[in-house]
């Protein structure tokens, strides 16, 4: 039996596609599973080096403009948040020079924030659990 050329060519192309798929997970879940401990924005700060904190926290930005359209929302606010914890570290790290009433507003306002970050986080920890199988 002959097989048409244009039906293998469907399969070459849909055997490229199950490759691409691998295990069924989205595509989002290996820089996700790489990024999810924020390993980099940890490392960074322990060792006191704010702007590598910084980069790595604009790294995860990027990540959550890529971010699947069910959590994407949540992931962009979770990064932005962080962000901002690194940029008020930043300012008050400065010579010491930063205005204290200043700095107290702002780490209120980021306080508030962070309940309403624990229900984006929550929602993205469900979201890798059921689609990637991770545990953040």
């Amino acid at each position: 039996m002959r097989i048409p050329f244009g039906a293998l060519l469907a399969l070459v192309a849909l055997s490229g596609l199950l490759a691409a798929c691998g295990d069924g997970q989205p595509a989002f879940c290996t820089p996700l599973s790489q990024a999810a401990d924020l390993g980099g924005i940890s490392a960074a700060l322990r060792a006191g080096d704010i702007a590598e904190a910084g980069d790595e926290a604009i790294q995860l930005r990027e990540l959550a403009s890529e971010a699947p359209p069910e959590i994407r929302a949540d992931f962009e606010e979770v990064a932005d948040s962080i962000i901002e914890i690194i940029d008020l570290v930043a300012s008050e790290g400065e010579d010491g020079q930063s205005d204290p009433s200043r700095f107290e507003r702002r780490r209120e306002e980021l306080n508030t924030r962070l309940g309403q970050i624990d229900n984006r986080s929550q929602r993205i920890s469900v979201w890798a659990t059921e689609q990637c199988g991770l545990e953040l």
